[in-house]
């Protein structure tokens, strides 16, 4: 008699098996939306952090040469040059003046390139300005000088397209003259080999950023606060810089094309930095 009871096989039932599956089918969408939201939180976070990299380059050479400027109202040489520059897609403003460099040669460049001369001053004349994009290797091949961007376009030419391809230049060079500087190096494109005394112009310009849409100064006296600095008698007491700069994801973006065309419009994702520069009063000092 006990040979013929079976004994109760045990197993899932069908609403058991789609309960089962329903709660790993929840479980695996719900961690593939956590990863998901990591990947793009993270990748929104190192977005922000190159920007923000970029701006603090920029800012570093800008406060940097503007705490050691050397200024005198009685030579010209030493004057202040500066160019507001205001465009329906934001400033370009254009900067110039003398200031102590750092005249180390670099110890790794130093031994895989003999030809470089040690300069025996360290004074400089350095202006900044946005101007097109230009690879890097170009500017390293000979004396390449970008024009600067004025806003200006030519006609049948893509204004978003410009705009989305600007970048930052630092012009560091021994030629002291402003109008040499200013005249002959980025209005035309030509480095000239010896200044107007004979001596040997040394220059270089460095590409600090890309995707450059703002780049705005401020000069500011003892009554008010003005665009450009159109006084060559006097010395501002001090520089506001201001910088807004959009990743190279956004560069193509319709948000520039938008931001080009309703001029005071904010580009969604740029990071903006400002700062102010007090200057040394060594430069202030001079006009007295």
């Amino acid at each position: 008699m006990r040979n013929l009871i079976k004994k109760c096989e045990s197993g899932l039932t069908l609403v058991e098996m789609l309960t089962a599956v329903s709660i790993i089918v929840i479980m695996g969408g719900s961690t593939y939306a956590v990863f998901n939201t990591a990947i793009k939180a993270y990748h929104r976070t190192q977005s922000k952090l190159i920007q923000a990299q970029r701006c603090r380059v920029a800012m570093d050479h800008i406060v940097t040469d503007l705490s050691q400027m050397q200024a005198d109202t009685s030579d010209e040489m030493l004057v202040l040059y500066s160019e507001d520059v205001p465009t329906p897609s934001g400033d370009r403003d254009i900067l110039s003046f003398v200031t102590l460099i750092k005249t180390d040669p670099d110890l790794f460049v130093a031994q895989h390139n003999a030809s470089i001369i040690e300069l025996l001053s360290d004074v400089r004349r350095v202006a900044y300005y946005v101007g097109p994009k230009i690879p890097i290797e170009e500017l390293r091949i000979g004396p390449v000088v970008p024009p600067p961007h004025t806003g200006t376009e030519k006609p049948g030419q893509d204004t978003a397209a410009l705009e989305e391809n600007l970048t930052l230049y630092r012009i560091v060079t021994t030629a002291l003259n402003p109008e040499l500087v200013i005249s002959a190096f980025m209005d035309t494109g030509t480095v000239p080999t010896v200044d107007e005394n004979g001596m040997p112009i040394h220059f270089r310009v460095d590409a600090l950023i890309d995707g450059i849409i703002n780049f705005d100064f401020k000069y500011l006296d003892e009554e008010a606060v003005y665009e450009s600095w159109d006084q060559p008698d006097t010395i501002p007491l001090g520089v506001q810089v201001l910088i807004s700069v959009i990743d190279e994801d956004r560069q193509e973006s319709p948000s520039t094309q938008t931001f080009a065309q309703n001029p005071g419009a904010i580009i969604q994702g740029a990071l903006t930095q400002s700062t102010m520069v007090y200057l040394p009063a060594s430069a202030n000092a001079s006009e007295q």
